[in-house]
């Protein structure tokens, strides 16, 4: 069968398609990119089946659903299978217990009838979860979508391919595509901004509620999973926040490099309540900044006054995650004067090196510096 004929279950069966879902690489997403650009009726099909593969394969621990939406799917699937019993199919359903995804692996043994529904369910979810803005930033990045995820006990810098970095908190997660043509990214958790300045093309952070539109600046996006308030507080610079329910145009809003919507400036913050679907501004907010549970990147000045450099890279180290090593008996007794607040992570290194008269590379999470010029 020709796949521009494709059903749900035709995608469901097709190895190639599962594999795709499963391991993704640039060929496969560079041929279903193309498939989808010349049969653009099957987008929903072939995003309904992406998410049904990607809830009943154990090993997509990382997309999970919440107790709530695991709940939730398990009586709709315990629903249609007493339909089913009501026709006289005998199809037995039984809770397990156990974690939320026991019963998911019980329902794969399920009808193909009811399994197509809970396709449509999930679908369905994710499309009242995930927002018109977030179900557009996959289409326009679908064949070079990564997602960095820090599932360790530290701080992790992801390092986009503008010049701007991210720090992620411990189970926070960041989609972004692997090279920029409209400047976005999508954050579920809590995570701190330095992007490089770029009048021309603004950046813009999804969460599941709302869109924080930047110029260049640092600020702190705080976007829980469970339902809780989202929260956005500037550090330097301008934002704009839009709420996402009331902003359907928000992408064409994102390409204009005026500030509209929710503006704040440094030590405003705002909170949007997921429940009412209200954005707030909230009261002074440079306390933020100053508690204990802060990032410590948000809470660091990187103000440093004739400060010796290895204090400012174990400064750099802490903040960002990473391990720099260096020559002590060349760079150890140098110091160093200047202001870095603000400044993504690689202009950070830049002006350091250049005071240094040194260089750097960066390998994984750890930074190598090299040259220098030797201080007495």
């Amino acid at each position: 069968m020709k796949q521009a004929f494709y059903v749900l279950t035709d995608f469901l069966e097709d190895p190639d398609f599962i594999r795709w879902v499963k391991h993704p690489d640039e060929t496969q997403d560079a041929y279903w990119q193309q498939f989808l650009d010349a049969h653009p009726d099957k987008k929903p099909v072939v995003e309904m089946a992406r998410q049904y593969i990607l809830v009943f394969v154990e090993q997509t621990g990382q997309q999970q659903p919440t107790a709530a939406q695991s709940e939730m799917m398990r009586q709709y699937i315990q629903k249609h299978v007493q339909a089913e019993k009501e026709e006289k199919v005998t199809t037995p359903f039984t809770r397990t217990t156990g974690t939320t995804w026991g019963w998911l692996r019980m329902a794969a043994s399920i009808t193909l009838v009811i399994s197509i529904g809970l396709g449509a369910y999930w679908y369905s979810q994710t499309q009242m979860v995930q927002p018109e803005s977030y179900q557009q930033f996959k289409k326009a990045n679908l064949a070079g979508t990564k997602e960095a995820r820090n599932d360790t006990d530290k701080p992790l810098t992801v390092l986009l391919s503008d010049g701007s970095s991210v720090v992620l908190q411990p189970g926070s997660r960041l989609s972004y595509p692997d090279t920029f043509q409209q400047r976005e990214v999508y954050l579920t958790g809590k995570a701190f901004f330095e992007i490089v300045k770029d009048p021309a093309r603004p950046f813009l952070v999804y969460t599941h509620g709302i869109a924080t539109k930047v110029l260049g600046t640092s600020f702190m996006v705080d976007a829980p999973e469970s339902g809780e308030p989202i929260k956005v507080a500037v550090k330097t610079g301008r934002v704009a926040v839009y709420a996402l329910d009331e902003s359907a145009s928000v992408r064409k809003k994102a390409a204009d490099p005026e500030l509209e919507g929710l503006v704040l400036t440094p030590n405003q913050s705002a909170e949007y309540s997921v429940e009412s679907r209200r954005l707030v501004r909230m009261p002074d907010s440079g306390w933020v900044f100053t508690q204990p549970e802060t990032q410590v990147v948000a809470r660091q000045s990187f103000d440093f006054d004739e400060t010796p450099v290895p204090e400012v890279f174990r400064t750099l180290e802490k903040a960002y995650g990473v391990h720099i090593v260096y020559d002590e008996t060349m760079l150890g007794k140098c110091s160093l004067s200047a202001s870095l607040m603000g400044q993504p992570f690689h202009d950070k290194l830049a002006v350091v090196c250049k005071a240094l008269e040194a260089q750097y590379a960066i390998q994984g999470n750890q930074v190598t510096i090299t040259g220098g010029q030797r201080c007495q």
